[in-house]
């Protein structure tokens, strides 16, 4: 009879720097070329951890205030490539989201004011 045997011992968790190492390379790599560079939109649904590795890089977080990030299950985020900010959908609530979902005390480096072209504020204007 075969007896089953262990090669090697895979980890029961990731840590975010584990995850980043693997994450950000290929948002890099693949992603941005092949998709950004020519202008095509992206849909990156993954774990909260990714997420926020991916975050931390794009919205650029400080390492020591990513721990204050939290990331709601199930919303869509939309990452502006050019503000380097996120937006999110209107629901039809009317209810500001920042109050409505808890983003933790590093929000503010993930809602940013939308830029134009001369670097001045704009209207946030998501078209889809």
């Amino acid at each position: 009879g075969g007896k089953l045997t262990l090669e090697r011992k895979l980890p029961k968790s990731e840590s975010l720097k584990d995850c980043m190492d693997r994450t950000i390379p290929y948002y890099e790599q693949v992603i941005v070329p092949e998709a950004i560079e020519k202008g095509k939109r992206v849909l990156i649904s993954s774990s909260e951890n990714a997420i926020r590795g991916l975050l931390m890089v794009l919205c650029e977080i400080p390492v020591e205030e990513i721990s204050g990030l939290e990331i709601p299950n199930g919303l869509p985020l939309i990452y502006d490539v050019k503000s380097k900010c996120i937006k999110l959908l209107d629901d039809g609530s009317g209810e500001d989201p920042l109050e409505k979902y808890n983003f933790g005390n590093a929000a503010n480096y993930l809602f940013r004011p939308c830029k134009d072209e001369n670097g001045e504020d704009e209207e946030c204007d998501i078209t889809y």
